[in-house]
C-alpha cells in the first residue's frame, strides 16, 4: 500500500462514524442510568458504583483509541491530561495513550520516509533503527545516524492520518451537537474547535520545525534549557529530522535524584521558560506533557521535544494576565471576573457577575499554590463537583482557544511541581516577569 495520504472510501467513514457513534452512545447510556439511580434510589454504594462505571467507560474509550486512532487517540491523549475535568479513572486509563500507543510496522515507516525524501533510505542514512523510540497518536519516532555520522531523530507521519483526522473531526461534531441537544448544559463543542484548530498544524512537520527554532532563539541565551536542531536538508511536511537528544523523562525521579539532579532547580527553569514564552515572547509551547521533557542526567539541563503544538498569543494578553494576578493577590474576585471577561469569557446571560464564583474559587487554589506550591487532591476533587456546578446554573458559552492551551500548560506545570516533589512557588516567578512587560510589546 501506498503511504501518500488519501482519502478515505466512504464505507470507511460510515464504519469509524458507527463505532464512534455505538461506543459513546453506551457510555451515555451507562451515565444517564446512573444518574438516575444515584438521585432516585440513593444506594448506599454510590461512590463505589461511580467508580466501576467511569473504569468501564475509560477502558472502552482507550480501546476505541488504540484501534481507530487519528483524532480520537489525540483527543484522548489531550483529555487525560484535564485533571480539572475528568475524573481519576479516566486520567489513569487514557492517560497510557501519551505514550504507551502502537507503533506502525517498519516498513511502512520506511515507505513514507522514502517517498518523502524521494530516494532509498540507505542514501539518507547510515543506520535507521527498525523500533521506534516513541509512538504518539500522528506520528512516530526512530532513531538513526546520517551518511555524516550525525546522530539523529526522525519523526515520521502516520499514512492516512490527514484523512483520519478529517473523517474523526466530522464524525465527532455530529455527535457532539447530538449530546448538546440531549444535555444543553453539557457543551462538548469547544473542545472540538480546539482539536480542529491545533491538530492540522500539527501535521505540518515544517511548520512544528519553523516553531522549535523560533522558541530556541526565544531561548538562546540560557544554558539550562535546550532543544534539538532540525536538519532541514532531510525535513518535509511527513518527515522531521531532527539533533538526537538524551535524557530521562522529567517523571523518573528516583533515577535522576541517584544522577545528583537538582529537580526543584529543573522546576524552577521549566516554569521560568514558559513564563518567558507565554508572558514575554507571545508564543508558546502548548504541550508541555513528560513525554516531551528530558532532564540530561549528567548536567541536569531540560530539553523540550515536540513542538508541533504551539499558540500566538493576542498582543494585550500579557497586560490583561498582569490584571488579573493582580485581582488575585488582593482576592479580589470582582476584578477577576472582569479580567476573564477581557480575556475572552462569555457567559450565556453575558453578565460579568457570573464569572465572579468561578473567581472565588480560584482564590482558594492559589492560597494553597502559594503556601504549598501544589494544590491538594482533595481541593482538586472538591473543585471537579463545585465548578461545573456553577457553571451549570450560568453556564460559560465560550473560552478562547489560547486560553485552553495555557490552561493547560498551568494544569501540566502543577501536576509536575506535584510529581518531582517539588515545592517551587509559581507566582515568585511569574509575578516579576509580569510586572517587567507591562506595556511592552511582545518580543518576537
Amino acid at each position: 500500500m501506498s503511504s501518500r495520504s488519501r482519502s478515505l472510501t466512504l464505507g470507511e467513514r460510515i464504519d469509524r462514524a458507527r463505532r464512534i457513534s455505538l461506543a459513546f452512545g453506551r457510555i451515555y447510556f451507562r451515565v444517564r442510568s446512573h444518574r438516575f439511580l444515584a438521585r432516585r434510589i440513593q444506594p448506599a454504594d454510590v461512590a463505589e458504583r461511580w467508580e466501576t462505571l467511569h473504569r468501564t467507560n475509560a477502558q472502552e474509550i482507550y480501546d476505541l483509541a488504540v484501534d481507530l486512532q487519528g483524532l480520537i487517540l489525540k483527543g484522548c491523549q489531550f483529555a487525560s491530561a484535564r485533571a480539572d475535568v475528568l475524573p481519576k479513572p479516566y486520567q489513569e486509563i487514557l492517560g497510557q495513550l501519551q505514550d504507551k500507543v502502537p507503533a506502525y510496522p517498519f516498513d511502512v515507516a520506511r515507505g513514507l520516509v522514502e517517498e518523502e525524501l524521494g530516494r532509498p533510505l540507505e542514501e539518507v542514512f547510515r543506520e535507521f533503527a527498525e523500533e521506534p523510540l516513541a509512538a504518539a497518536s500522528l506520528a512516530q519516532v526512530h532513531a538513526a545516524v546520517l551518511k555524516d555520522g550525525t546522530p539523529v531523530a526522525v519523526k515520521v507521519q502516520y499514512p492516512d492520518i490527514g484523512a483520519l483526522v478529517r473523517s474523526d473531526l466530522a464524525n465527532l461534531r455530529a455527535l457532539f451537537r447530538a449530546v448538546g441537544w440531549l444535555e444543553p448544559d453539557f457543551d462538548l463543542m469547544p473542545l472540538i474547535d480546539e482539536l480542529g484548530a491545533s491538530v492540522p498544524l500539527e501535521l505540518d512537520f515544517l511548520n512544528e520545525g519553523r516553531n522549535a527554532e523560533r522558541i530556541a532563539e526565544f531561548l538562546a541565551g540560557r544554558d539550562d534549557v535546550t532543544i534539538p536542531v532540525i536538519h532541514w536538508k532531510w525535513s518535509t511536511r511527513r518527515v522531521l529530522v531532527m539533533e538526537r537528544m538524551h535524557g530521562r523523562k522529567i517523571t523518573d525521579t528516583e533515577a535522576l535524584r541517584s544522577a545528583g539532579v537538582d529537580l526543584e532547580a529543573v522546576m524552577r527553569t521549566l516554569i521560568e521558560v514558559f513564563a518567558e514564552m507565554i508572558l514575554v515572547r507571545g508564543f508558546f509551547h502548548g504541550d508541555p506533557h513528560p513525554g516531551n521533557l528530558l532532564v540530561e542526567s549528567e548536567t541536569g539541563r531540560l530539553v523540550i521535544l515536540d513542538f508541533g503544538l504551539a499558540k500566538e498569543l493576542p498582543d494585550r494578553f500579557r497586560e490583561t494576565v498582569l490584571g488579573f494576578a493582580t485581582a488575585l493577590l488582593q482576592g479580589d474576585s470582582a476584578a477577576m471576573g472582569h479580567a476573564l471577561i477581557e480575556l475572552g469569557f462569555e457567559t450565556r446571560d453575558g453578565r460579568e457577575e457570573s464569572l465572579h464564583e468561578i473567581a472565588e474559587l480560584i482564590l482558594g487554589v492559589a492560597k494553597e499554590i502559594r503556601q504549598d506550591g501544589r494544590v491538594d487532591p482533595e481541593t482538586m476533587a472538591r473543585l471537579r463537583e463545585e465548578i461545573p456546578e456553577r457553571i451549570r446554573q450560568n453556564p460559560i458559552v465560550r473560552v478562547p482557544h489560547h486560553l485552553v492551551l495555557v490552561g493547560r500548560v498551568l494544569a501540566l506545570l502543577t501536576g509536575l511541581n506535584a510529581a518531582l516533589g517539588a515545592k517551587v512557588d509559581f507566582l515568585k516567578i511569574l509575578m516579576p516577569i509580569a510586572l517587567g512587560v507591562v506595556g511592552k510589546a511582545p518580543q518576537k
